[in-house]
């Protein structure tokens, strides 16, 4: 399971283009969606949150990891010509609240909360377009080299 996890998560970061300092955030998050989903290990076709829990977990509120979100500041926090949202990055679901965990992208401050907008196509480096033709690499089948050393 260790290594599922670690590979999930790194993984996670490197969609994200996050550093090996969000490991831990990381780690959190992909263990909270392995234990929604479905294992063998569990003979009935549960997954170990329902097993524990006796509910289905419910798969809308998955987010992707790393992405950017505008977070509701609170009115009681706010001043009458403030912003009425930060800029954050999602780094995951609180542990003991139906809310999300975020990073303010300005001052690395940790917010935890269910009021966010999220834009899930935008990362720091900026948004992700997976069927733009740029993105693709081609290899060479063969290398010159060899041709020339078999010759």
């Amino acid at each position: 399971m260790n290594r599922t996890l670690v590979e999930c998560a790194r993984c996670m970061m490197e969609h994200a283009g996050l550093g090996k300092s969000y490991w831990g955030e990381a780690v959190m998050t992909a263990m909270f969606l392995r234990n929604r989903c479905p294992t063998r290990a569990i003979h009935q076709d549960k997954s170990p949150y329902q097993v524990w829990t006796m509910k289905k977990p419910i798969l809308a509120n998955l987010k992707v990891f790393g992405c950017h979100a505008y977070v509701q500041v609170p009115q009681d926090k706010r001043a009458k010509f403030d912003s009425k949202s930060s800029l954050c990055r999602f780094l995951g679901y609180a542990e003991h609240q139906k809310s999300y965990r975020f990073e303010e992208v300005s001052t690395g401050a940790i917010k935890i909360s269910r009021d966010a907008t999220f834009m899930e196509d935008k990362f720091d480096e900026g948004p992700r377009n997976y069927n733009d033709e740029s993105s693709v690499v081609e290899f060479d089948d063969h290398d010159e080299d060899e041709e020339k050393r078999r010759r």
